[in-house]
């Protein structure tokens, strides 16, 4: 094979290479990771680009300018939907079309971040197995114009997980133990006490390869529906504190007597005759 493949810690905005690829979701929005990375080196002129190519079929790789990069070409792999994740099916085609697209190009010098293990959350491990395998297949061919294929990473978890492969499937050594098992590697150090590798150019700190906080949703809480409330007897009153007289209520006040009926009027004498006065005492 006269391809030589390398393994490089750096930041990969500013690599010598001819051709960069962008780990990109199919609508090629260059949003966060190593999209936004090389958006902010590249100019907004490349997203401009991708936005009159416009929406591609996930496993494809499409191809713009540089932009303000050292690299002449970006080639785009469409590794995961927008806000959704990548599979290894997906990284597995868009790796393929990557390598057509650098032929078509005549790319002699090629450089690879982890696809599809930013926002599209893919397992690291699972990222290098593909990407290794397939750049060796197609590295095989004599037709090859490639001269130099690379694999740079930035953090340095990801990296001895890319590193650790690229030795057993690429030098042919035996695995590491203590680096074979990802659950042993040391945790990531903050981005701004980490240093860039030798001789790598100054650029905007960007993870790759690394799970940002947030992206991945969190499970969604299930509960069961709530129970209705059971109607028990109407409950009974306080009893009344001890040694406290018990209130009761005031009786109702006396209703008033009707007042007596007028006195009925004399009768009146009948014939028209006065009526006589009764007779005095005497």
């Amino acid at each position: 094979m006269k391809t030589q493949l390398r393994m490089i810690r750096g930041d990969i905005t500013t690599v010598d290479a001819d051709a960069i690829v962008n780990s990109a979701n199919n609508d090629l929005v260059m949003g966060g990771g190593v999209s936004g990375a090389i958006r902010r080196v590249a100019g907004q002129q490349v997203q401009d680009e991708c936005h009159k190519i416009g929406t591609v079929p996930l496993g494809t790789a499409v191809v713009t300018s540089g932009g303000l990069l050292k690299a002449q070409w970006i080639i785009h792999a469409a590794v995961n939907p927008l806000g959704m994740w990548a599979d290894a099916k997906s990284v597995r085609n868009a790796v393929k079309s990557t390598m057509k697209r650098a032929e078509e190009k005549q790319v002699k010098r090629l450089a690879f971040p982890a696809l599809g293990t930013g926002a599209g959350a893919l397992a690291v491990e699972r990222c290098a197995d593909i990407l290794i395998e397939e750049v060796l297949k197609h590295c095989e061919s004599d037709q090859t114009v490639l001269e130099e294929v690379m694999f740079v990473l930035y953090d340095e978890k990801p990296f001895a997980i890319f590193e650790e492969k690229f030795k057993v499937r690429v030098l042919g050594e035996a695995p590491t133990p203590e680096v074979a098992d990802p659950r042993s590697l040391p945790e990531l150090p903050a981005p701004a006490q980490q240093a860039p590798a030798a001789g790598a150019a100054a650029g905007p700190v960007q993870q790759l390869g690394g799970r940002r906080p947030g992206k991945r949703p969190e499970p969604t809480r299930r509960y069961g529906p709530t129970p209705q409330r059971r109607e028990g007897p109407p409950s009974r009153p306080p009893a009344p504190a001890a040694n406290t007289p018990e209130r009761r209520p005031a009786p109702p006040p006396p209703a008033a007597e009707p007042p007596p009926p007028p006195p009925a009027p004399p009768p009146e004498p009948s014939n028209g005759a006065a009526a006589e006065p009764p007779p005095s005492a005497g």
